[in-house]
């Protein structure tokens, strides 16, 4: 059984208002997507191609105008009580909008905790190491923890943001984005991280991206996405070539270095 599967999914918007005709736009159409537990998948595609609309379908924070999406054999869309609770436990969203995510009245370790203090049973004491704990693997110092988000640079912010998605110790973690607005080194060394948890602990990962080059480095799968359609998906290979024109496009803007596995490592305890 997949831990996650997208059977038939189809998602429109209504459009319009009072002053115009209101219609309906089409964002999706017949996605067909599975995931196993310890899978990276990548998910490519334009703007407006609909990848952050699906990551939000996949989570369940919005229902599908048709089809179903699955989360180990269960459809989200009817879990209530708490198998809702166990549901949110298991996945968790990470957005390019870092500053967005956090309090800026609160401290990071607030923020970072807020998912422990909601879906589990420990107690303040335990919740703080956890926070600490993972702040420091996130490569921060555990005096990050008392500081307010201003006081972070936006890189500090966004391995911060991640750390708070990795507090409940997920099945599955979708990444919106949420390495661009960092530079190369840093995030190769955040993709290490992961894959080292994907790996020791069956985690699964979807990096939404428009960038070739992280795909490749992290996932062992890539789907591309064109005006709300999968065009592409195939295993991630040495010689990984697309056959359908948006992956073209993603492939030529790639410079021909590609990244190696020796970049300077950080912790990959992750627990």
């Amino acid at each position: 059984m997949s831990l996650l599967h997208a059977h038939q999914l189809s998602h429109r918007y209504r459009t319009g208002g009072l002053l115009r005709k209101r219609g309906w736009l089409q964002v999706l159409d017949s996605i067909d997507l599975q995931l196993q537990a310890g899978e990276s998948v990548g998910l490519l595609g334009g703007s407006g191609s609909g990848k952050s609309t699906l990551a939000r379908l996949l989570l369940g924070l919005e229902t599908p105008s048709q089809g179903q999406v699955s989360f180990a054999g269960q459809a989200v869309s009817q879990l209530r009580g708490e198998q809702a609770r166990a549901f949110q436990r298991t996945v968790q969203l990470v957005f390019q909008d870092a500053p967005g995510a956090f309090n800026p009245q609160r401290s990071i370790a607030w923020s970072i905790a807020e998912p422990l203090r909601h879906l589990s049973d420990l107690d303040e004491t335990a919740r703080h190491r956890r926070t600490v704990e993972l702040l420091e693997q996130m490569g921060l110092d555990a005096e990050h923890a008392e500081r307010l988000p201003q006081q972070l640079s936006g890189g500090q912010l966004q391995r911060a943001n991640i750390a708070r998605a990795l507090a409940i110790s997920p099945k599955l973690v979708v990444l919106d984005e949420a390495l661009s607005n960092l530079d190369r080194v840093l995030q190769l060394q955040l993709l290490q991280l992961l894959d080292a948890l994907r790996r020791d602990h069956g985690t699964a990962f979807v990096l939404i991206t428009h960038d070739l080059t992280l795909v490749r480095y992290f996932c062992q799968r890539v789907v591309v996405l064109d005006a709300g359609s999968i065009v592409e998906d195939r295993t991630v290979s040495g010689d990984l070539s697309f056959e359908h024109p948006t992956g073209r496009q993603l492939q030529a803007a790639v410079l021909p270095e590609r990244p190696t596995k020796t970049c300077a490592r950080v912790s990959t305890s992750l627990a």
